[in-house]
């Protein structure tokens, strides 16, 4: 299963909105790992607090100042994440199934509505 149309409905349909008041949005970018060790393919974009519509992009391994986070996806944690939903994703985190990158600092992280998101995948981010 790769990232498509038919797989990014399924997945946006899992994904949770941001919670409370959003200054700056950010997205979190998809990207299937064929295309992220191309780089070259497609990227799918989520804003969280839905100012913009989600949908797809051109990947060329350069990361736009407006996406917060980026996470690379093999097709079979994509299949998971599709049939079981966001709750499976720490562990496909954990077993590096799911590659996150933050891509800015955490206060733009949490000014965007990411910050609850990441902490939902369990990871970490420094306060300085």
């Amino acid at each position: 299963m790769r990232l498509n149309e038919s797989t990014w409905r399924q997945l946006l349909a899992v994904l949770p909105a941001a919670e409370g008041d959003v200054d700056k949005a950010l997205a979190v970018a998809f990207v299937d790992s064929d295309d992220y060790a191309a780089k070259n393919g497609s990227a799918w974009l989520w804003w969280p607090d839905a100012s913009q519509p989600a949908g797809r992009c051109d990947f060329d391994g350069s990361f736009p100042p407006q996406w917060g986070m980026l996470l690379v996806m093999g097709e079979s944690a994509l299949e998971t994440v599709c049939l079981e939903g966001e709750s499976c994703m720490a562990g496909l985190v954990r077993r590096l199934q799911i590659k996150p990158f933050l891509l800015q600092q955490r206060d733009a992280l949490e000014a965007a509505g990411i910050l609850d998101f990441i902490e939902t995948l369990e990871l970490a981010t420094p306060k300085h």
